[in-house]
């Protein structure tokens, strides 16, 4: 009986290990890529002096470090240290990881494999100067990363708190700042219509909100990618509203992960892509433009909003509650 559950033990640990190192092993082509880029090289360039510009060695080398906190997160998922860091450090940038990671996952192999099939027929293709390979490499891997990291995240969850695997929605109890809480996913949800409303325009093909050099380098998977951020937004508000009105019979664990993928979609990518826009600023003007930045910025505000929204139930759900063990 006790080998039998020293070998129950072990599994998950080897899964852990398992999870971590693979995660990790698909972050190194694209560490490999941007060290290389940052050292003067330009493998992967269809056109050497396109590599060049300090705009460009900034962003490589802030993807650089975000893909190393990947690293450190897959670690600190995996090893008994990790669980003894504070709540918020952990969850901070595994959240940010889920919302740049997950439209990612859900869209780039689709993305790909239409491109696949119409490029053929003179579909437009994404023009960066870069070979069709380096694409491939980098959102292949993106996709390994974020799939390894929600996995890693989903075995360090349950251990650390179990009982957000085992609570029912309509079983939470409402603290004190329920009607607060109303209050915010109701905003969030109306700010992120229009999220919704142009992400669905442009996944149908509409150009309004989008600039010139933009509509230049725009191709079939840009619809694919368009559509899966307005569904994202989607289930993420639907998330969030089960569980502040507690709608739904089943586990907490289904409307959370929904809010937690949705809004970590919206504000992340609406984030980056107005750092994007700030950073290039000769892109801002024009009716079309404006568009797209009241766009993001509704993005980003509801986003936010629906993630304070979860962190404070979460902070207000009981900490012990029966049958759970009383780990923090």
């Amino acid at each position: 009986m006790t080998a039998i559950t020293h070998a129950g033990a072990a599994r998950p640990r080897n899964l852990r290990l398992i999870v971590c190192w693979l995660t990790i092993a698909a972050c190194v082509p694209y560490l490999t890529l941007k060290v290389l880029w940052l050292s003067g090289g330009t493998v992967g360039w269809i056109d050497p002096a396109d590599a060049e510009g300090s705009a460009l060695y900034t962003a490589n080398a802030i993807t650089l470090v975000m893909d190393m906190i990947a690293v450190v997160v897959a670690l600190a998922l995996t090893y008994g240290w990790g669980r003894r860091l504070p709540a918020w450090l952990v969850l901070t940038p595994i959240w940010v990881a889920a919302g740049l990671l997950a439209p990612i996952v859900v869209a780039a192999l689709p993305a790909m494999a239409i491109e696949a099939a119409v490029g053929s027929s003179g579909s437009a293709q994404p023009d960066m100067g870069l070979e069709t390979w380096v694409f491939v490499m980098v959102y292949t891997g993106f996709t390994l990363q974020g799939i390894g990291l929600m996995a890693a995240f989903a075995l360090y969850a349950r251990d650390r708190w179990p009982d957000v695997f085992r609570t029912r929605t309509a079983a939470l109890p409402k603290g004190p700042t329920a009607s607060l809480q109303s209050l915010m996913v109701v905003t969030a949800a109306v700010l992120a219509v229009p999220y919704v409303v142009v992400h669905g325009y442009w996944a149908l093909g509409g150009d309004a909100g989008i600039s010139d050099d933009m509509l230049d380098d725009r191709s079939t998977a840009s619809y694919v990618v368009a559509g899966v951020w307005g569904a994202m937004a989607v289930v993420g508000v639907l998330g969030l509203l089960a569980l502040v009105f507690r709608r739904g019979s089943g586990r907490l664990l289904g409307p959370l992960t929904a809010a937690w993928v949705g809004a970590g979609s919206m504000f992340c990518q609406s984030l980056y892509q107005m750092l994007v826009l700030i950073g290039r600023p000769g892109e801002l003007g024009g009716e079309g433009t404006a568009l797209g930045g009241y766009t993001l910025l509704a993005g980003l505000i509801s986003g936010l909003i629906l993630a304070l929204a979860g962190a404070v139930l979460l902070a207000e759900r009981p900490q012990r509650p029966a049958g759970c063990s009383p780990r923090s």
